[in-house]
């Protein structure tokens, strides 16, 4: 895919070369999910035909045309506002490069199926998500062993044994396919949603390979967690369950509970995260481990999740994010007013990030003091592509604010080698059956 070029290959001045720029916007707009991508961002469906989409916020009213290769839009309150989603994604960034590297970010993310609120009618039986979508025990693993390289003893494992779950869907030919359906638990224990997984798919409208991936009803704010019941020494918190289970078989099933943030971060997930915390570390003296993926995403979101985190805790500071891709500015208000102590803790701050072993990388900014608060901007898209020190960077970065204001309970643990934990572990497995491979 182009979206996989290096950002100088796309970063080029537009007069330089127009047509590489015309293709560019042209697979964001072939590839984008345009409804996916307005639910993420907190716009409501209100309305759905058979071939149109219309999403709510604010003062916005966008009616979404799906019957057409690529989907159009147009906005009933602004008449200016029409076109493709590069058109609309451009309207909203700062700048037409930045729409650009939106997008080809935002291709390359899964987000929710809309639907919308429907009436309920009276004497109507309700159907349980359950009987609807033939939800029962895990029988058939075949997805999670040979696609996401998972082990039965992971699978049976105190923190995952009993939830994780098969999902029938009787085929045209009356075939059953074994999906996976991995629950959105609520602080009752009881199941409020389901994500359902397996292989990617060719879609038969247009012909192109997807992945399969459907959320069963709009309840999203509600996670995948492991079994809450067990004395866990550590908390571990994942973008997918399947990091989880991933994590979980690297480090060789230890006592652990997992929350999985199942994608898109939002207040409603953070309050669930929180919650859950605080149910099974109510003393608040475990270990707290980011594993979130290793690119810039992933990096967002710890920075999103530590900043919220020490919002509620702390008595000293409340810290601002302002996301404008691909930097993460930080700004730091104290309480006190101290600006001995901002200073303090600035200087405490940029020692810490230069303790690498090739010190401060060159490039990024450091905290800086002003009189009423500090300010520190990172570069995210610059500290992944660091060469080899991304990692040792970054973990001294976010642990330099969690030792600062959350005593240190919050710590990194990003993959040594990938990009998630999945992936690292099918990674070692294929290394080690080449070992295998060659000693034979």
């Amino acid at each position: 895919m182009e979206c996989s070029q290096k950002n100088h290959a796309y970063m080029k001045n537009y007069a330089e070369n127009p047509e590489h720029y015309k293709r560019l916007i042209a697979q964001i707009d072939r590839e984008v999910d345009f409804p996916g991508y307005l639910i993420a961002q907190g716009y409501q469906l209100l309305k759905k035909s058979s071939g149109s989409q219309e999403f709510g916020k604010e003062a916005e009213r966008l009616v979404l045309q799906t019957k057409r290769n690529p989907v159009t839009y147009f906005n009933r309150n602004d008449s200016s506002d029409k076109g493709r989603f590069f058109k609309y994604l451009h309207k909203r960034s700062a700048n037409f490069y930045e729409a650009v590297k939106q997008g080809l970010g935002i291709i390359q993310r899964d987000y929710p199926e809309p639907t919308t609120v429907k009436v309920s009618q009276k004497n109507n039986k309700r159907i349980s998500l359950e009987d609807r979508y033939r939800i029962g025990p895990l029988t058939r693993p075949n997805y999670l062993m040979e696609g996401r390289g998972l082990s039965i003893n992971t699978l049976q494992s105190e923190a995952f044994k009993g939830r994780i779950f098969n999902a029938f869907h009787v085929s045209d030919n009356k075939g059953r396919i074994a999906n996976i359906a991995l629950p959105k638990y609520g602080l009752d224990g009881n199941i409020k949603n389901y994500t359902l997984y397996n292989r990617p798919y060719r879609d038969r409208k247009d012909g192109k390979v997807k992945k399969f991936r459907l959320f069963l009803n709009e309840r999203y704010e509600y996670l995948f967690v492991s079994n809450p019941n067990i004395n866990a020494e550590k908390i571990v918190c994942v973008e997918s369950g399947f990091d989880a289970m991933a994590y979980h078989e690297l480090h060789g099933c230890p006592k652990i509970f997992y929350i999985s943030m199942s994608g898109h971060i939002d207040e409603r997930k953070l309050e669930q995260f929180l919650q859950w915390n605080r149910t099974v570390d109510p003393s608040h003296t475990l270990p707290l481990l980011l594993a979130f993926d290793h690119d810039i995403e992933g990096m967002r979101y710890d920075l999103i999740l530590l900043s919220h985190w020490i919002n509620r805790k702390s008595n000293r500071v409340f810290i601002e994010t302002d996301w404008k891709r691909p930097v993460m500015r930080l700004k730091l208000n104290y309480l006190s007013k101290s600006i001995a102590i901002m200073e303090r803790d600035t200087d405490y701050i940029n020692e810490r990030i230069s303790r690498g072993s090739h010190g401060m990388p060159e490039g990024l900014l450091k905290a800086i003091c002003y009189r009423d608060k500090v300010l520190w901007e990172l570069d995210l898209e610059r500290i992944v592509s660091l060469p080899q020190h991304s990692r040792t960077y970054w973990r001294l970065a976010v642990e330099a604010l969690s030792k600062c204001f959350a005593s240190g309970i919050l710590k990194m643990d990003k993959c040594p080698t990938m990009k998630d934990w999945n992936e690292e572990l099918i990674s070692v497995k294929k290394k080690s059956s080449c070992r295998l491979v060659n000693l034979l």
